[in-house]
């Protein structure tokens, strides 16, 4: 468990600079400002005799002590009572059993002293509160490079008043919370600028650890917790469990662009996503038992500003709820809002609809199915411009005058993307050697395992039309247009079981297949049920042109 104030000296931690630096430690020099007449004296007037100041009286100790704003300053920096949310930071951070001796006491009080100048050195304008791009030039003059709009909203979660500015007992609420980041990142990085999925792991169990006693002293004192705004204590992580590894996976895939190591950027980027997702989380779980079922995942998914359909949240739910307990845990939320949050942002590239050309291009875009094998991030090769046409024929809407779907909406996207999620994962169940490809073994369990049951002569003719280089194994993309056609065939077959004077995609274009196999109800007829795989095996041998089917 890391210790109350940051384990690392500013000599040694490389970010503890500018926004984010903790001053002048030099002990003798510490010492004199410990020793400020202004601290003691506040100390004796609140702690009423009992030795120690408590959450009831710190708020006023702390307006008490002017911290020696300068003459001339136009707002005083303490000119309203701190929140009881940033009372509470302080408690955790300095105190224990929820109280503060005098040591303790001095030590906060210094700390806000150096808090004090970093504050006004930020408010270049001199209004008395930080504005989000002073806050922005702040952050990049400490090395944190992150975007305006990730900066606005770090400032807007402490921002309790919406003002669009951190008035001084706000910044401090965000000083004290960052102040928990760095100090895990430090201390389990030890000087290195990235940090592996294990690492991960451990950085975010020792910042459960850390704030546990502010989830203490927030259960201690009701009303406070919803002033918190999704403050990342103890519960975030689960007090039923921790993070599993495959959800820090999951989140460096997400903020690791492509890399199985995250930045110190890209680390602080993960860390606002989770105070968000903690937020939508957490105003759900009123029981707080660390669990949502699937009616309350749907409002969670607003809440988080990803507006699926409650159709798709439910069926993205259902993959997640491995036990069939029927409940979504916090981190397998996370797994899955990392997962889906940037699908949300491709809505801009539908205008409303993509061709199949603009949809080989967005696959690109599209982790969600990338997966950490072999302690890499594994990327899929590009889809080929007919396995994109044959997904937007399945996923699409044919518009008037259209034999087939040529475009797709941006909801269609959406489904389609949780179709070739839900089919990359069974087909990695059988890529056994983590290659990336199945093999001509393999193959007849995948379509089995999607409900298509053929022979091994049927397999094997159907596998000669797709493995164009002769390799005797399809990568996803081959597998996936193989799917897809044969699939279709299959349902062509059971509708002319049903029905043999229906007319299928076989008798329109070759009526030879119509016409000369018998009839469904004909053990002898080709589309007898025992015949079935018979047609495949024709089928392929008919159609099965590799050089047509691979053009990309």
């Amino acid at each position: 468990m890391l210790p109350q104030g940051p384990p690392l000296s500013p000599s040694l931690s490389p970010k503890k600079r500018g926004l984010f630096s903790d001053g002048d430690q030099d002990p003798s020099a510490k010492q004199v400002r410990m020793c400020n007449p202004e601290f003691l004296e506040a100390f004796r007037k609140f702690e009423s005799g009992k030795g120690f100041i408590d959450i009831a009286a710190l708020a006023s100790a702390l307006e008490f002590v002017k911290l020696g704003i300068e003459a001339g300053t136009q707002h005083s920096l303490l000119h309203r009572p701190f929140q009881a949310s940033t009372c509470c930071w302080l408690l955790a951070r300095f105190g224990s059993h929820n109280r503060l001796a005098l040591q303790e006491w001095c030590e906060l009080m210094d700390y806000l002293s150096n808090l004090k100048t970093i504050f006004l050195e930020v408010d270049s304008n001199r209004s008395g509160a930080v504005e989000f791009a002073e806050l922005h030039h702040a952050f990049q003059l400490s090395g944190v490079n992150l975007d305006p709009a990730m900066i606005a909203e770090v400032g807007g979660s402490y921002d309790t008043d919406k003002d669009g500015t951190l008035e001084f007992d706000e910044f401090v609420q965000m000083r004290l919370e960052w102040d928990y980041y760095i100090a895990a990142w430090d201390v389990k990085t030890q000087g290195a600028d990235r940090i592996a999925p294990q690492q991960l792991l451990q950085v975010l169990e020792e910042i459960k650890q850390s704030l546990e006693p502010l989830g203490a002293i927030l259960g201690a004192h009701s009303g406070t917790a919803t002033a918190i705004n999704g403050v990342v204590f103890s519960s975030m992580f689960g007090v039923h469990r921790p993070f599993h590894i495959s959800t820090c996976e999951r989140l460096i895939i997400r903020f690791g662009q492509g890399s199985l190591y995250l930045t110190f950027e890209q680390f602080c980027s993960m860390m606002i996503f989770l105070k968000e997702m903690k937020a939508a989380f957490s105003s759900l779980d009123s029981k707080g038992c660390g669990s949502l079922d699937l009616p309350e995942l749907c409002t969670a998914f607003w809440r988080a500003g990803i507006n699926f359909p409650e159709g798709l949240i439910l069926q993205i739910g259902k993959t997640f709820d491995r036990d069939n307990s029927g409940g979504i845990e916090f981190d397998e939320f996370i797994q899955m809002t990392a997962e889906w949050h940037e699908m949300w942002k491709l809505q801009e590239c539908f205008s409303p609809n993509i061709t199949a050309d603009e949809l080989q291009r967005l696959m690109g875009s599209v982790r969600v199915i990338y997966e950490v094998i072999d302690e890499c991030v594994q990327t899929l090769r590009p889809f080929s411009i007919n396995t994109c046409r044959w997904l937007i024929a399945k996923f699409g809407t044919c518009q008037v005058g259209e034999r087939f779907a040529q475009r797709l909406s941006f909801l269609e996207f959406l489904q389609l993307v949780q179709f070739l999620k839900e089919c990359y994962v069974t087909f990695t169940s059988f890529d056994s050697n983590r290659v990336g490809s199945l093999s001509a073994d393999h193959l007849g369990g995948v379509l089995a395992a999607f409900g298509l049951s053929l022979s091994p002569e049927a397999v094997d003719n159907i596998r000669l039309s797709y493995d164009v280089d002769r390799s005797n194994r399809l990568c996803f993309d081959e597998f996936l247009q193989m799917f897809l056609e044969v699939q279709l065939y299959d349902q062509c077959f059971s509708s002319r079981e049903q029905n043999p004077a229906i007319l299928t995609p076989f008798n329109t274009m070759r009526p030879v297949l119509g016409q000369s196999f018998g009839t469904a109800g004909s053990n002898s007829g080709l589309f007898g049920i025992g015949y079935r795989h018979q047609l495949y095996t024709q089928f392929s041998e008919c159609f099965g042109s590799p050089p047509q089917r691979s053009q990309r």
